[in-house]
Formats: C-alpha cells, sequence, structure tokens
C-alpha cells in the first residue's frame, strides 16, 4: 500500500514537471481553445435579446452545469499561472506585442460570447438611448420615463434609477448608442470592444510603468494583467467601464512619475468623471506629489493650475447633463438600497435571523464610518512618505470590505497598483489575484448552489460566499511563499 501511494505521488509530480515546462506559446493556444469553448457554450446571438436576460444560472442549469463552468475557469486560471511562470524564468524575454497579440486574441471570441455573469452594458445603451434619442439626461431621468422604447425591458431591476455613472462615461456610450442606432447588437459589442480596448491600454501602461523591474518581472508581471481570465471576462465579456476609470487612474500616473504633475492630476480627475468610486485614490497622489514639490511656489503652481484645470473638466462633462448633484443622490441612495454579497450585508442578514432588530442603515453608516477613518489614516501615512500605489491598493481594498454591495467585478480595481508595487512582497500580490479568482467562481455559490443545494436561502449562500471570496484569499496568501523585498518604502512609485 505504501508503495502504491508513492507511485501515484510520484506519477503526480513527473506529470507537474512536464506541465510546468510546456512553452509559452501552447499555453497561450490552451488557453484560446478555453475562450473558444465559452464563446460556443454561451454564443450572444441566441440570447442577447431575450427577456428577462439569462444569467449563469439559467444558462447552466444544473448544479453539475455549474461546478463545470466553474472547472473550466480553474483551468484557464491554472494556464494563466503557468503562463506567469513561464514568464518569470530568468531565460525568458517577451515582448510588449507579443502579450498583448494573445490577449487580443483571447478577447475576440469573448466578444461573440454573451454576458453571462452580468449585463451591465445593457444599461449602458438604454441610456445612451435617453442622451442621444430623447435629448434627455441619464443622470437625471431614468428609462421609465420612456414607456415606450423597445429596450425598455432590457434595463431590468435598474429600470427605475437614474445614471450612478460619471458624466464622461455616458458621453461614451451616447457616442457608442448613436453610432450602433437601434442595433442592439452591434451596441453590445462596440461597449465590449470599447472595454476590450481599455484592457489592453491598461496592459501597454503597465509596462511603461515597469520599466525599472527585471525584465522577467516586467513581462510577468504584466502578463498577470494582460492574461487574466477574471479581467478578460470583465472586460472583453461583460463590456464594464472599469477598465476606462482604470486607465485614467493610471495615465495620471504616468504622466506624474514624468514629471508633469499637473497634467497627471487632471487626467486622474477623468476617473471619477467616468465612475465615481475613481475618487478614492486622487488625494493619495496629489498628497505624494505636494511632497515632492522642491519648494512653495511650485506647491502653488501645482495646487492652482490642477484645480483649475480639473473644475474645467468637470464642468466641461456635466455640461450637457446638469447638476452633478442629481449623480450625488443617486449615489446616496445606492449605497443603502441593493446590497448583496458583501461582509456587511452577511453581518445584517445574520443579526436578523438571530432576532435582533439591526437597523440596516446603521451599520451601513457605522461601516463607511471605519472606512473614512482608515482612509484618514491611509493619508496620514502617505503624508508621512508611504506609497500612493500601495495607499490606493488598501483604500479600494478596505472600500470592498465596508461596501453593501458587492459585485464580482470590483476587485479588479486593486491589481493595476498591487503589480506597480514592487517593494510590496509578494503576499499582497497573491491575495489580490486569489481574490479575483473567489469572485468570479463566487457566481457558482450565488446561483448554483443558492437554487439547487441550500433551499434558496440567501443567509446560507452568503456565509459560504462571503467567507470563500472574502476570507480564502487572505489564507492563501498568508500560505504563500514570501520573497524579498527590493529597495526601501516611502518613495513615490
Amino acid at each position: 500500500m505504501p508503495d502504491r501511494r508513492v507511485g501515484r505521488q510520484t506519477a503526480l509530480l513527473q506529470l507537474i514537471g512536464f506541465v510546468q515546462r510546456w512553452p509559452l506559446w501552447l499555453l497561450a493556444l490552451l488557453s484560446l481553445v478555453g475562450y473558444v469553448i465559452i464563446c460556443f457554450w454561451f454564443p450572444l446571438r441566441p440570447y442577447f435579446n431575450r427577456v428577462p436576460l439569462p444569467s449563469i444560472c439559467r444558462l447552466a442549469p444544473s448544479v453539475e452545469a455549474g461546478l463545470g463552468y466553474a472547472a473550466w475557469f480553474c483551468v484557464l486560471f491554472g494556464l494563466y499561472w503557468l503562463a506567469y511562470q513561464r514568464a518569470r524564468q530568468n531565460n525568458a524575454s517577451y515582448t510588449l506585442a507579443s502579450i498583448l497579440l494573445a490577449a487580443t486574441l483571447f478577447s475576440v471570441p469573448l466578444l461573440f460570447t454573451f454576458p453571462f455573469n452580468a449585463t451591465d452594458l445593457y444599461r449602458y445603451f438604454v441610456r445612451g438611448r435617453i442622451s442621444v434619442v430623447y435629448q434627455e439626461s441619464p443622470l437625471s431621468t431614468p428609462p421609465t420615463a420612456f414607456p415606450a422604447d423597445p429596450y425598455l425591458p432590457l434595463a431590468g431591476d435598474w429600470v427605475g434609477e437614474t445614471s450612478p455613472y460619471g458624466p464622461l462615461w455616458e458621453l461614451m456610450a451616447a457616442a457608442v448608442t448613436l453610432f450602433s442606432s437601434e442595433n442592439l447588437q452591434l451596441g453590445l459589442l462596440m461597449f465590449k470592444g470599447l472595454a476590450a480596448l481599455s484592457h489592453l491600454a491598461i496592459s501597454g501602461l503597465l509596462w511603461l510603468m515597469l520599466d525599472d523591474a527585471e525584465p522577467a518581472s516586467r513581462a510577468g508581471r504584466v502578463l498577470l494583467w494582460a492574461w487574466n481570465p477574471a479581467l478578460l471576462l470583465t472586460f472583453a465579456n461583460g463590456g464594464h467601464n472599469d477598465g476606462w476609470m482604470l486607465f485614467w487612474l493610471l495615465m495620471g500616473f504616468w504622466l506624474m512619475r514624468r514629471g508633469r504633475w499637473e497634467a497627471g492630476q487632471i487626467f486622474m480627475v477623468l476617473a471619477p468623471l467616468t465612475k465615481p468610486v475613481g475618487l478614492l485614490p486622487l488625494p493619495f497622489f496629489f498628497l505624494s506629489v505636494w511632497r515632492e514639490m522642491p519648494n512653495g511656489r511650485s506647491r502653488v503652481r501645482f495646487l492652482l493650475v490642477s484645480a483649475t484645470g480639473s473644475l474645467a473638466m468637470a464642468w466641461l462633462a456635466f455640461s450637457p447633463f446638469g447638476s452633478p448633484l442629481h449623480l450625488a443622490q443617486r449615489l446616496l441612495s445606492e449605497a443603502s438600497l441593493a446590497g448583496g454579497f458583501s461582509p456587511t450585508a452577511l453581518f445584517i442578514m445574520a443579526a436578523r435571523r438571530c432576532g435582533f432588530g439591526v437597523p440596516g442603515k446603521t451599520v451601513i453608516q457605522a461601516a463607511a464610518v471605519l472606512f473614512g477613518l482608515l482612509a484618514l489614516w491611509l493619508l496620514w501615512r502617505t503624508w508621512h512618505g508611504r506609497s500612493p500605489v500601495r495607499s490606493a491598493a488598501d483604500v479600494f481594498a478596505a472600500y470592498l470590505v465596508q461596501a453593501f454591495k458587492f459585485r464580482i467585478w470590483y476587485p479588479t480595481w486593486l491589481l493595476p497598483w498591487l503589480l506597480l508595487d514592487l517593494k510590496g512582497g509578494t503576499r499582497r500580490l497573491a491575495a489580490g489575484l486569489w481574490l479575483l479568482l473567489t469572485a468570479q467562481l463566487s457566481v457558482v455559490i450565488y446561483g448554483h448552489f443558492w437554487a439547487y443545494l441550500l433551499d434558496q436561502d440567501h443567509l446560507s449562500s452568503h456565509l459560504i460566499g462571503v467567507s470563500f471570496v472574502f476570507a480564502l484569499p487572505l489564507v492563501m496568501a498568508a500560505l504563500w511563499p514570501v520573497q524579498p523585498r527590493r529597495g526601501t518604502p516611502g518613495s513615490f512609485v
């Protein structure tokens, strides 16, 4: 019996060693096959105009099918991790062009795959029609104001809500809707392509900003972004606008690193004008630039130019849509409505199940206060020399933990900053990667497990899902092998 066990272990180690020797082109080819499979499994064309829009649980309507989807995603993630290990080898030298070419090929089948994990791009299209067809502001007018619109049923649960996005995004959505006219499928493909373009553009910015890293580390970290299955599903498949929010932040940071501080700060302001959560990291970069200034005159110039330029950009962006107060009111409303899949939501549900009459708004407000105190502490640390890159990752992570509503694409906000933080050690990056994995797999827990195994009990699914999404990455990161940090903390990078 022990001999058989040793034999199986030896065979497994030999198999692992064989797989680890696969060349990068083979790993890329196998990954492409995986994306083609999902395109044929969940094609866009048969489902794009169905009401109600199908979810992953309806497209794969059994526990076995859900587990099959999870296995598919884990295999893709495994191939992605093997590719990173190959790129990290000292003798490997992969160019940005080769990494982007593969990422582009991965994106193509996802453009023609139904967005099975989120249907936000339908709301982009419907709100774009509010701007283009009806000449109204989606920041102040909900889709229900136009009951005769043929695409109104596609707005889903948010049909009675105004837009929670910034005016810059609504301008981009209006441009896509104007070009696609009444062709819904073309509009969806354009939104997907726009998001995929942001994903590739961020890959290029990361390459530029990692110029101080060793060649193998540079290629590996850019690959960790460009080939990440969770990101490709979020952008090329889901068409989410979070990519453009991140692009403006990274573009601004790249300009700051080149000494163009005012232009960098103004570019960063485009992030919250795309998606308001992009406002969170701005103060950290402002403080870091302020500290870098050689004298008071430079600081005054930076303050005046960046403030004037930022206000001008905000005024230009909001001018077609009216007052920003409508957006502020919408965000305040969203902060306490439509919660779920989060630690805060789990706490409220568990307390009520145990018989405690916990006011939901009180818990949400308490979580927001704790988040505000942590943000102030991060600002204080940044003022005393902490890297704004690390603070940006931390403030986004804190937001994810305390938010009443969690969505599987939120963890994408952390990864660029974790990749740029060469001095932060490997465990932080490992936690971010595991969070991307667990968040994507959570749809099986909240969908298939909830529907077929847990008697549609929300508390049980949240207890399992929140533990899986938020706790497992921390456990896996704690077990991750530690690599020595480079340099000393406290630099602008």
